[in-house]
């Protein structure tokens, strides 16, 4: 699917990358080109599975990302080469994996993917504690 170039599209990816979850995930589909899936992404940001699903949907809507089934894991990794805009926009997502933040979320995705056999997750998403466990990690909110 080749997108072809407007200012909708131009619309609908700024606002995608505009949430920092959406952004978080961005930085880690990027560690992955190969695609993560939904539990890997939920362990990794510390947010619940109905949020990540959402806001991978968006981010599908928004044509950033793809969707590919295996067995009853769903794996999301960045458009590759049909995105007029992913090119600039990967740039710019590189600068947010810079932030203090989405360290963090690399080191816990690099914790997670050793977990993977044969480069497939078979784990599943791990129970969290309900307290003290991990605080969630977000975005600063750069100010307009």
């Amino acid at each position: 699917m080749i997108t072809t170039l407007t200012t909708t599209v131009i619309d609908r990816a700024f606002a995608a990358l505009g949430d920092s979850v959406r952004l978080r995930i961005g930085c880690c589909l990027l560690m992955a080109p190969d695609g993560l899936c939904v539990c890997e992404l939920v362990d990794v940001l510390g947010e619940p599975q109905p949020n990540v699903s959402r806001q991978l949907k968006l981010l599908k809507e928004a044509g950033l990302v793809t969707q590919r089934r295996e067995g009853r894991w769903a794996y999301y990794a960045l458009r590759q080469k049909d995105h007029p805009l992913l090119k600039p926009l990967t740039a710019c997502i590189e600068t947010a994996c810079c932030c203090v933040d989405a360290q963090e979320d690399q080191r816990r995705l690099r914790a997670r993917l050793a977990l993977r056999r044969g480069g497939k997750c078979v784990v599943g998403i791990h129970p969290r504690k309900k307290k003290g466990g991990e605080a969630r990690v977000r975005l600063p909110v750069v100010p307009g």
